[in-house]
């Protein structure tokens, strides 16, 4: 019998597919109680507290962004622009909420090492639950 894929696989094969295979842009939502501490993640606190419900991020293939999607089996590294300045981020794989292509996207509805507070869940253990929301 196949193991599962882990989420964090998932999430990765997902970025890959769209970015690296496919040259597509793709929007991400970041849960940014997941990043870990500011020294961690790089990203300016002016930046998460615009977005204390979701940090919006769009991953363009075209953009000199210096993707690494495999040096950090936890997290995937990427450099941004915030207001004209560049910051290399470390954004865990645990922290991406949703992944999308346009208005739609893949959203991670359980994660087993996130307690989800929706009661109407019931994830089995070690396995991520996909939604696509549209």
């Amino acid at each position: 019998m196949l193991d599962a894929p882990s989420s964090t696989h998932t999430r990765r094969e997902v970025l890959r597919c769209l970015m690296v295979d496919g040259g597509q842009s793709a929007k991400i939502l970041v849960d940014q109680s997941l990043l870990g501490s500011q020294a961690e993640h790089g990203f300016p606190a002016s930046v998460l507290s615009s977005y204390p419900d979701g940090v919006p991020l769009d991953l363009n293939p075209r953009w000199p962004m210096d993707l690494d999607l495999d040096s950090d089996p936890n997290a995937f590294l990427v450099s941004f622009s915030f207001r004209g300045k560049s910051h290399r981020c470390r954004i865990p794989w645990v922290a991406v909420r949703v992944i999308g292509v346009g208005f739609g996207g893949i959203h991670w509805e359980h994660d087993p090492k996130v307690k989800e507070e929706s009661a109407d869940l019931e994830p089995q253990e070690g396995r991520g639950h996909l939604r696509i929301v549209k």
